[in-house]
């Protein structure tokens, strides 16, 4: 049978104990070669939680077992739990790889799930699994809890002006804090704070000062107006440390309440006082009307008008551009702009200032997208443009294919002709040589073909998709027509079928990329170009 090694660590440090990547490999390795079981892909996750399945190896293995010609008929592993931790995941994948045929085998946990008692016990070695992670999570979070009432350090790497010291607490414990780092950050750190809150200079010039004294970040780069603000509105600088802010969980992407925050006083020394710090912060509402404060609830963030953020990027520098709001000119309506992302946070050392009309870029990319979608929904287009990207994409996969599998075919051909002349006694003695040369050379060639299989495949393209795809266009079509249009939608709906704009200044031109995705999976993609005038 063909296999599949799947190994797992959450952490390195968790890589530095017994279940470490080899050695899950090397107990798989011995347990394949006792069932000699042939080992045809090794699939290895480093520092990847299994409470989730957004695993890149994971989803790789996934998708190679769901082929026609998938190129193994199981995945060992060296615990389920490798597998997954999550009680959902585990049963889903589990049942999806069963329907192409391909069954997870733990080697420690040896069932079948051929009889009742064994399908027990596996779901029990499950559960257990997902509640051993589970509990483990809230004793950990316990002791980070109490650690940040204590004023120590949870871990990352600590703000600019401090460093991080261990301290030696007895029965070989280390508990990690802040201490003051070189004098020139700390006196950089004032003068900051100094510069805005009593010269009135912006974040953006405070960076381009730093810059041009030849200044480095704390990682030895440039200074931008987005690291800036950061300082300027942290509170660590006041001896404060603020922890749970953010929800990990969501990879950072939501802020949790205020009321969950824990915050400690003079956790570390700290570096300017309260006055100087409330002064920064009285200013930051003035010049930005309330948009210096770092953190907003949720319910008042206000949705963007500028609905090509995400995929409009400068030519130069390849910045996302952003968009920006003169205010000078607010009484007669105000214009808005498309600007270089990089310019605005790092300045015009970094990339040349040239901004872009927000109405008349989104006008040309409607006008564009509209005429493109519309073609796509005649007749049979759409199907007819997705193959064609896919045969062109995968045109030199197939060559290659088709020439290796000529090889492949000539070379068995000549080894009968060889056997057979040796075998009837007609063959010469270097025929021996030779055919063990061809031999070789045919192993490497299958080799060779295998991989190119792997790497091509067939286009599946079901009605499903098609349906759904089309759906998709003539909603997109219809936010395109509407004379009041939604930003956030058009935001949304844009991703699916464009990944990059640019306007190439020299000539003027715009280069729209179109593209659809299925999961990973690129359906169709192609460039158009359309003058500025």
């Amino acid at each position: 049978m063909k296999v599949a090694i799947y190994a797992r660590v959450s952490s390195d440090r968790q890589a530095e104990k017994e279940l470490s990547i080899p050695a899950q490999v090397k107990a798989i390795q011995q347990y394949c070669l006792e069932k000699e079981w042939t080992i045809t892909h090794q699939f290895i996750e480093k520092g990847r939680s299994a409470k989730t399945d957004d695993r890149p190896e994971f989803q790789k293995m996934i998708a190679l077992a769901k082929r026609s010609n998938r190129p193994f008929d199981a995945v060992v592993v060296h615990k389920f739990d490798r597998f997954s931790r999550k009680r959902d995941d585990h049963v889903i994948y589990k049942a999806l790889l069963n329907q192409y045929g391909v069954k997870v085998i733990s080697v420690t946990e040896q069932t079948q799930s051929e009889t009742p008692q064994d399908m027990l016990l596996e779901g029990m070695l499950e559960v257990i699994s997902e509640f051993f992670n589970a509990n483990l999570a809230v004793e950990v979070r316990k002791g980070m809890t109490q650690n940040a009432k204590q004023g120590y350090n949870n871990g990352g790497t600590p703000p600019y002006g401090y460093r991080t010291e261990h301290m030696a607490l007895g029965h070989q414990k280390t508990k990690a804090v802040w201490v003051l780092g070189p004098r020139e950050e700390i006196e950089t750190i004032r003068w900051m704070f100094h510069q805005y809150a009593y010269e009135n200079v912006g974040y953006k010039k405070i960076a381009s000062m730093l810059n041009d004294q030849a200044v480095p970040t704390q990682k030895g780069g440039k200074w931008s107006a987005t690291t800036v603000r950061a300082m300027i509105h942290n509170q660590s600088y006041l001896g404060r440390k603020i922890w749970n802010k953010q929800d990990y969980q969501t990879k950072g992407n939501k802020w949790r309440d205020r009321s969950e925050w824990i915050i400690t006083e003079n956790a570390h020394p700290a570096i300017i006082n309260e006055d100087l710090f409330n002064r920064c912060q009285q200013k930051a509402k003035e010049r930005h009307n309330g948009g210096g404060v770092i953190h907003r609830d949720s319910q008042i963030k206000k949705s963007s008008p500028f609905w090509l953020r995400g995929v409009f990027c400068c030519d130069k520098c390849g910045s996302r551009m952003v968009g920006n709001s003169t205010a000078t000119t607010k009484k007669y309506g105000g214009q808005r702009y498309y600007v270089c992302g990089g310019y605005m946070r790092k300045g015009k050392d970094f990339c040349p200032y040239v901004s872009w009309r927000k109405e008349r870029i989104e006008q040309i990319v409607t006008n564009k997208l509209r005429s493109v979608l519309l073609r796509l929904t005649f007749d049979n287009q759409l199907e007819e443009e997705i193959r064609k990207y896919h045969g062109d994409a995968n045109r030199h996969i197939w060559i290659e294919k088709n020439n290796l599998e000529s090889e492949v075919a000539y070379l068995d051909r000549r080894i009968t002709q060889l056997e057979g002349e040796l075998k009837s006694g007609v063959g010469k003695a270097y025929y021996v040589d030779m055919l063990e040369d061809l031999k070789g050379e045919l192993v490497v060639k299958q080799t060779e073909l295998e991989k190119i299989r792997d790497a091509y495949s067939e286009l599946e393209l079901s009605e499903e998709t098609l349906k759904s795809l089309m759906h998709d266009i003539r909603v997109m079509i219809g936010m395109l027509d509407d004379e009041v249009q939604n930003p956030q939608l058009m935001n949304e709906y844009v991703k699916k079928f464009v990944s990059n704009i640019n306007v190439h200044r020299e000539t003027s031109q715009v280069h729209i990329i179109m593209q659809s995705n299925v999961g990973e999976w690129v359906l169709y993609q192609k460039r158009v170009v359309v003058d500025w005038e």
